[in-house]
């Protein structure tokens, strides 16, 4: 089967799907007198119901910059409340004091594989290509005080664009390149036999994850999403015979030997489906419905892209639409028609006829939400839903000495020393002032955990281990000495999203049997259809803006739905298009509220009720 659309928004059509054809199900026929109790029925929203004032907001990030961008194209007021002082969320650059032009790095979101474009300039079909007409939006590239946005967009090198990454496992070192072959890195003795090891680390996994890249629609009828990837490899995949493997479930020291190569410690614990999406996503295994990618960056970091969706919200505006350090600690229906939100520090709380949240699920996990309206799954979605710890430690030097040594240019080298993943900077790598910042540790899961003990803890001596312990790993991985290194250190800016009070984390990063039984929850509104979720999480698209996109996307269009504002409908779908994940294809190709294809509709329950009354109402 070849979709032309985006096979996420397929997949993740097909969980909803389900979902729903179960909750239908568990909905008994209507058979009490109208007077008598129908609290199994979902309520439906009438056309005009309650006010259509202004949209709260929270956040301040991609996402909910991207859901202001929305509104304000539609002419509907709203309200955004950032509790830190600043925009961008996750998209976060730092700069080093003193440093030159490129001297910074990304401590959040650093990367962006944007489909390629067409003749006349148009985003291919591709996961990313939200992101790209984001990115070419005509108010961020036209009548800002600043370049277009689209010509801050540079090359990200994914593998180094010269000579090759470094290798260093079980203190075996080794450069890539095309002429060699690398060593096994001690693999007998980490218990793996010579079978094993003649197929590689990289065959096995992508024979593991290709069948459901290849054939991800059909996936969830074998309830394959039940499974971590280390329980599916243990007791459920059987190797193809190419890979000249014995044909039998993987052992605990293979499994062990494939994560060690192939992503940070414990990560195969997540759920099959979170594997196979990131894998897709990264383009490391071929699917025919994965559009071909460029993997871009944006010069002067990402944080560029939200400092101009910030800059044109707030150009010219005659009160802030913005508004920071308003920490929100409460969340509550305020009857049927409107949703309080209070604020640290504020008398009396602000009333907004509709909130669309964008806080990370852990930090909304934090706020009073007793009477917020929540179903009973909801509740346990926010408890239960995983976000994976991620830190990074960015280092100045006085030289870009891997370039100047190795001539390394973009790329990353791997180790399993305590730094993990060592990034090399691709912008101003050629420039007459290249970049002398390297993220000389980046470390997700329980190796963020470890190495993120040392960071933030305001105690010098921590700082100094973290230190001392980074480059001395640096120097093992790229064989120069660790007094070389010490003279070429400047200085250390290292995070932990995990200690951020604002997100608790870095990204979703779902456990078995998560996307079908938690995360369906969260894509509808609470009971009176007032409190919208957004966020990376809430998608399918895990760990990538466009995934926040993806939802804030859905979650206006849930807004325009409850609120009976139909006419704005086509208009909306005209300026920022469809998700097939969500919008049935009418006759005419125009949106129609009474079509049953339109699966949001579906989805919140109007069929449903609908059905048992005879009619679809508003």
């Amino acid at each position: 089967m070849n979709f032309q659309g985006d096979v996420f928004g397929y997949w993740g059509r097909k969980i909803i799907e389900h979902y729903d054809d179960a909750l239908r199900k568990s909905i008994p026929p209507l058979t009490t007198a109208p007077h008598e109790e129908t609290s199994q029925i979902p309520e439906l929203p009438k056309r005009g119901y309650g006010p259509l004032g202004t949209v709260g907001i929270l956040g301040a990030g991609v996402g909910g910059l991207y859901t202001a961008l929305i509104l304000d194209s539609l002419d509907i007021n709203y309200e955004i409340l950032e509790a830190s002082d600043r925009t961008g969320g996750r998209l976060l650059t730092y700069n080093f004091p003193n440093g030159g032009k490129y001297d910074y790095y990304d401590v959040g979101a650093m990367r962006f594989p944007l489909p390629k474009k067409d003749a006349q300039g148009n985003y291919k079909i591709g996961i990313m290509r939200r992101l790209g007409e984001l990115i070419k939006y005509s108010k961020l590239n036209k009548g800002l005080s600043k370049a277009p946005l689209s010509s801050q967009l540079i090359d990200y090198h994914s593998t180094s664009k010269r000579q090759g990454h470094f290798l260093y496992f079980n203190d075996q070192r080794y450069q890539v390149s095309q002429t060699s072959r690398p060593p096994d890195f001690c693999a007998r003795e980490m218990g793996v036999d010579s079978q094993y090891i003649a197929a590689g680390v990289e065959s096995i996994v992508q024979d593991v994850i290709r069948p459901f890249a290849q054939d991800l629609i059909k996936d969830l009828e074998q309830n394959h999403d039940a499974y971590s990837l280390r329980s599916f490899m243990l007791h459920k995949y059987t190797p193809s015979a190419s890979l000249q493997i014995p044909s039998t479930y993987l052992s605990t020291n293979v499994i062990n030997w494939c994560e060690t190569f192939d992503d940070s410690t414990g990560s195969y614990d997540r759920s099959l489906t979170e594997a196979v999406l990131l894998s897709l996503a990264l383009a490391r295994v071929e699917s025919p419905t994965f559009g071909d990618v460029e993997w871009k960056c944006f010069k002067g970091g990402s944080q560029v892209l939200t400092d101009y969706m910030a800059a044109y919200l707030t150009a010219n505006g005659t009160k802030p639409v913005i508004q920071f350090n308003k920490k929100v600690t409460s969340i509550l229906q305020s009857g049927d028609i409107a949703m309080d939100v209070s604020v640290r520090g504020e008398c009396s709380p602000r009333t907004y006829s509709h909130v669309i949240s964008t806080i990370s699920l852990p930090g909304l996990r934090m706020i009073e939400l007793g009477g917020a309206g929540l179903n009973v799954m909801q509740k346990n979605a926010l408890r239960k839903l995983q976000y994976s710890p991620s830190i990074k430690v960015g280092m100045r030097f006085r030289s870009a000495w891997w370039t100047e040594l190795f001539d390394i240019i973009g790329g990353q080298s791997f180790t399993d020393l305590p730094i993990r993943t060592v990034v090399y900077p691709s912008h101003g790598a050629e420039s007459d002032t290249p970049s002398t910042v390297l993220i000389a540790g980046y470390c997700l899961t329980s190796d963020a955990e470890r190495l993120g003990a040392l960071i933030n803890t305001g105690k010098i001596e921590y700082d100094e281990q973290l230190k001392e312990l980074v480059l001395h790993n640096l120097a093992e991985v790229h064989n120069v000495d660790y007094s070389f290194l010490l003279d070429q250190y400047v200085d250390m800016h290292a995070w932990n999203w995990g200690d951020d009070p604002h997100t608790m984390g870095a990204f979703a990063f779902f456990g078995p049997g998560d996307f079908q039984d938690l995360y369906t929850s969260l894509t509808v509104p609470n009971a009176n259809k007032r409190l919208h979720f957004a966020g990376e999480a809430i998608s399918i698209h895990h760990s990538w803006v466009v995934g926040a996109l993806d939802s804030a996307w859905r979650a206006v269009y849930e807004y325009l739905l409850t609120s009976g504002q139909h006419e704005k409908i086509q208009k909306f779908f005209d300026l920022w298009g469809q998700n097939e994940e969500w919008v049935g294809q009418s006759k005419h190709g125009k949106h129609d509220p009474a079509d049953p294809n339109t699966m949001l509709r579906v989805h919140m329950g109007y069929t449903y009720a609908g059905e048992l009354n005879g009619k679809v109402k508003f």
